[in-house]
């Protein structure tokens, strides 16, 4: 499972890295960044808050899966090299505070559907564990959604092809299955495969949107032709 965790990883990164306008080493540094914050940290950020971790073991596995990222990122960025030039694209769209608060609004809604939907299963697991409170993982999630606009932010400024479809892969699988693919002595199997469910199809969602938002143009009309 490791190795189909890092496959999926590097898949991704290929896909983001040939659907950039950017190169080189900002691009692979913009990879890194997107891998290492979305797959990661912001995962980790919320195991830490339910307690499923403790602060010393995520930063571990900070350390651990650094380089491994960042290894992934410059090969990706080394593929992208051989794509077609005439597809590079100028820098589009953005966000402004109403469509980030689209983004912020969206998570929550996704997060606590999925999350209602997959409890039933995954009860048992939690019901020896003292959750946090509903107000502190609501505002938790207000900040993990802005981190994972802000992790990709910079790709999407210079250009992105296909950015619903590409953020929705990377949401999906680099923040949702692939990291819940390996064993891991925090959560059984059963309950990773729940949850797995579970954030690919929220995540999946929300980078759809977000890449939509991110492109939403409020059309101009056109200005008259002077004969």
């Amino acid at each position: 499972m490791l190795g189909l965790y890092i496959l999926l990883n590097f898949a991704v990164l290929v896909i983001v890295a040939w659907a950039s306008a950017a190169r080189g080493w900002r691009l692979a540094l913009m990879l890194f960044v997107l891998g290492f914050v979305v797959g990661l940290a912001n995962n980790l950020l919320e195991a830490i808050v339910f307690g499923v971790i403790s602060t010393s073991e995520a930063m571990t596995s900070a350390v651990a899966a650094g380089p491994l990222f960042a290894v992934l990122a410059i090969v990706a960025t080394f593929i992208a090299r051989f794509r077609d030039k005439k597809h590079e694209l100028p820098s589009e769209g953005g966000f402004t505070p109403l469509t980030l608060l689209g983004c912020v609004m969206a998570y929550e809604i996704l997060y606590w559907t999925a999350g209602t939907l997959v409890f039933p299963y995954i009860a048992d697991f939690y019901a020896t564990r003292t959750l946090p409170p509903t107000y502190l993982v609501a505002s938790l999630q207000i900040v993990r959604s802005l981190v994972f606009v802000a992790a990709a932010y910079p790709l999407l400024g210079t250009g992105l092809r296909a950015a619903p479809v590409v953020l929705a892969l990377v949401y999906g699988i680099i923040a949702g299955i692939a990291p819940l693919l390996p064993d891991n002595p925090y959560m059984p199997s059963d309950i990773r495969f729940y949850h797995a469910i579970e954030v690919t199809v929220s995540n999946t969602l929300f980078g759809l949107i977000v890449g939509w938002l991110f492109n939403r143009r409020t059309s101009a009309p056109a200005a008259p032709v002077q004969a």
